[in-house]
């Protein structure tokens, strides 16, 4: 009798311990299947927006590519700078990566839509980070997201970046994350914000000539500057992957690839010294130019600007916007790349 009681007890034991989890299991997908309503979040719509008109636009004879640091250089005023007939496009996306670079132009490149020159130009510090389960989870195609499989991605993160693809709440863990914690309603009132395309962006932006008055104060502070200010630069290696693809890629169709380093403000130098900073930057750089012969690394000769030209420690205030996008296109009217599209340099 002690057996049998004991072998009913262990049964129901189980049947009370596997409640719970079902009950957890479906609730997530009572929760999943109420989401797939909402619309896809402000930030991915314009990035799926902007990758659509890129395909149809006519290509530019210069494209400029990085992140949201990237995104505001404005296009007519580089392109004055540099002169004659040569056109200029600013194709940055937020949020983005070299990994973004690669598979864009690859986009680009199927549609017949194919630049003369790439000026890849994201946030220095954004290197450390390569955007993959972003890029899954939002853009892919499955032939991408093959590739992305087959270039060295660990399995991990290709399983993570395809789970957050069909995954509301993995997608936006961060802004729902906000949102439970902090009461932060800002993803929800954006969701029927229009995107914010790139002819738009073209559309609203001052005249060439119009200088922004210059800030009088500074908007950064080190209590608020993030940590990875604080040590040198390193390279993920799927940033190290898609840039030697991109190259590779861009080389196949004669496009010249330019690297520009933007711009930090003051205050990291003066508030986070760090001994040799961009070392690994510099020899990645290096190695790239020595690689492929379409490469090649542009010099500003402005490596820091005042902490009044930026809005936050990652991003630019429409006067620093102003004054880069006058120096990005008087450094490029110099390049051997430019000169080569028949560019009158700028006096």
């Amino acid at each position: 009798m002690e057996t049998n009681l004991s072998t009913s007890h262990s049964k129901s034991d189980k049947s009370v311990s596997l409640t719970p989890l079902w009950l957890f299991i479906l609730g997530v997908l009572l929760i999943e299947t109420a989401l797939r309503v909402m619309p896809e979040g402000y930030m991915t719509r314009t990035m799926q927006h902007r990758i659509e008109e890129m395909r149809y636009l006519d290509a530019a004879d210069v494209q400029l590519m990085g992140d949201s640091a990237t995104t505001g250089f404005r296009a007519q005023l580089i392109q004055s700078a540099i002169g004659g007939t040569t056109s200029v496009k600013n194709y940055a996306i937020p949020g983005a990566s070299p990994l973004f670079a690669y598979f864009i132009l690859q986009r680009q490149i199927a549609e017949g839509k194919i630049p003369k020159v790439i000026v890849l130009a994201p946030n220095p510090f954004m290197w450390t980070n390569p955007c993959v389960d972003s890029y899954l989870a939002r853009l892919a195609t499955p032939k991408e997201s093959y590739e992305l499989l087959s270039s060295k991605v660990s399995l991990t993160d290709w399983l993570y970046g395809t789970l957050c693809r069909f995954s509301y709440t993995l997608r936006y863990r961060d802004e729902l994350y906000k949102t439970v914690t902090a009461g932060d309603k800002g993803f929800f009132k954006t969701l029927t914000t229009p995107v914010l395309s790139v002819q738009l962006t073209r559309a609203n932006t001052l005249r060439d000539e119009d200088e922004p008055p210059p800030p009088e104060k500074s908007l950064l502070s080190k209590a608020t500057a993030p940590p990875v200010f604080r040590t040198p630069i390193k390279f993920h290696p799927y940033n190290q992957i898609f840039v030697d693809k991109l190259c590779t890629l861009a080389a196949r169709h004669g496009i010249k690839v330019v690297s520009v380093r933007l711009p930090v403000p003051e205050m990291i130098r003066r508030d986070f010294p760090a001994e040799n900073r961009f070392d690994e930057y510099d020899r990645f750089m290096t190695a790239m130019a020595e690689k492929h012969s379409n490469f090649t690394r542009m010099d500003t000769g402005v490596y820091e600007m005042p902490d009044t030209y930026f809005l936050d420690p990652w991003h630019y205030n429409s006067f620093g916007i102003w004054k880069f996008s006058k120096l990005l296109g008087e450094s490029l009217s110099k390049s051997p790349h430019i000169k080569t599209l028949g560019a009158t340099p700028a006096k």
